[in-house]
């Protein structure tokens, strides 16, 4: 985590969606130490969850996201807010392995 530089993001919310059946709602908190995910579709829509998370500036404006959920599992995105963009590897505890593409809005 880029514990020197609040996170640039700190106190906004934005949509994360990577199929109609799977879109989110990550709020970043204004202390820029944790997100609220929230399902927005979906089977789990409504369900909220918040965790601390930690962040990497990388090139090109993109940033290394991670953190672990609510049951254990794990996520890591390399998102670009400017850009609009998200990749995300998503772990569960059963072992099941996820790779996903999608869009970011506000």
């Amino acid at each position: 985590m880029n514990q020197a530089t609040l996170f640039p993001y700190a106190g906004r919310s934005f949509i994360v969606k990577y199929s109609e059946e799977l879109v989110f709602r990550n709020t970043y908190l204004p202390d820029g130490k944790i997100v609220t995910a929230e399902f927005l579709a979906g089977e789990m829509a409504g369900t909220k969850m918040s965790m601390p998370f930690a962040w990497q500036a990388l090139e090109g404006g993109n940033l290394l996201l991670s953190w672990q959920e609510v049951n254990k599992s794990t996520v890591v995105h390399c998102d670009n807010f400017e850009a609009k963009t998200t990749r995300s590897f998503y772990t569960m505890m059963n072992g099941s392995f996820f790779v996903m593409e999608g869009i970011i809005s506000e």
